[in-house]
């Protein structure tokens, strides 16, 4: 543990570097950094009561209070009758306060143009999903970053170089985390993907691989089994979960299901994931056997899952 202590406090200092280079134009501007801030957040959620404000900032409301006393004064701020209730006032910034806005939001993103300009464009999606994912596991609760929308992830069928591990790794991760399965089920995955490919015929057999800003995050595979086929290696990231991705993956595997006129399908899962199971039985199938496992280093009960004709 002190390690990554040490580790995260060295990622501290020298991201603090990084916000002093971001900061400089504001120390330029007429603005301290504390007005920049509530600039900004005047701007993106205006009209907003006093209170919602503080909320958002979480700041000693008498500091912020006189920041914004001095932003009328300024004639950058005005407050109104708040329309859904005529005995509260909300925020609102005048032309000149959008003005100082836009004039400090573009130099800061002149600052930022400038810091990711050295960096191609693998290294900047990667940077930014690092960053979403930094901000996930220590702000669970927080607005940054903002949940996925699901027209912003791409679903591929085509298979390239990596793609299969990262597929296993993306399973043993998951069922690491949430599921404590071991490294016997991280093989098992692997075993199965090498059989997947061997017997790989894109005609009547098919992977979707869902990408957002160039990171993998979620997987499909239907396998040929002759008359019938097999759902396997279903997995999404869950930072990527409730957003439909999971029932548009589900769509695309049924209606390739169809396009090769298989007579059926079936599953092989486990008691442990009852909303992924709650998904089958929308598609149409439905539990048709069950058996006690201990294949993935824990005790678990295998549910078999057939679509009903």
């Amino acid at each position: 543990m002190d390690a990554i202590i040490d580790e995260f406090r060295a990622f501290n200092r020298s991201y603090t570097q990084v916000l002093g280079l971001l900061d400089r134009h504001i120390l330029n501007s007429p603005f301290s950094l504390a007005e920049g801030r509530i600039l900004f957040e005047l701007h993106r959620a205006q009209p907003v009561t006093p209170k919602e404000l503080g909320e958002m900032l979480q700041m000693d409301k008498g500091f912020v209070s006189r920041i914004l006393t001095g932003f009328v004064r300024r004639k950058l701020l005005r407050k109104v009758r708040n329309p859904q209730d005529a005995r509260s006032w909300v925020l609102q910034l005048t032309p000149s306060g959008e003005q100082a806005f836009l004039a400090i939001n573009e130099a800061s993103n002149g600052q930022i143009q400038r810091l990711l300009d050295p960096l191609g464009n693998e290294a900047r999606r990667d940077m930014i999903h690092s960053m979403r994912k930094l901000s996930r596991q220590l702000n669970r609760f927080g607005e940054y970053p903002p949940k996925p929308q699901l027209d912003e992830i791409q679903i591929r069928t085509q298979l390239n170089p990596g793609d299969l591990i990262n597929l296993i790794q993306l399973h043993g991760e998951v069922y690491r985390e949430e599921y404590q399965y071991g490294t016997t089920f991280e093989a098992y995955v692997a075993q199965g993907i090498a059989e997947f490919y061997h017997q790989y015929d894109p005609k009547t057999n098919r992977i979707w691989i869902a990408e957002h800003l160039g990171h993998q995050v979620g997987y499909l595979a239907l396998a040929d089994r002759g008359t019938v086929a097999q759902l396997r290696f279903f997995v999404i990231d869950s930072n990527y979960r409730g957003i439909g991705l999971g029932k548009r993956m589900m769509e695309l595997f049924m209606q390739f299901l169809k396009e090769c006129n298989f007579t059926g399908a079936y599953l092989w899962t486990t008691h442990e994931l009852p909303t992924a199971a709650a998904l089958y039985r929308r598609f149409g199938f439905r539990l048709t056997e069950e058996k006690p496992s201990k294949a993935f280093d824990k005790p678990v009960i295998e549910h078999r899952y057939d679509l009903a004709h």
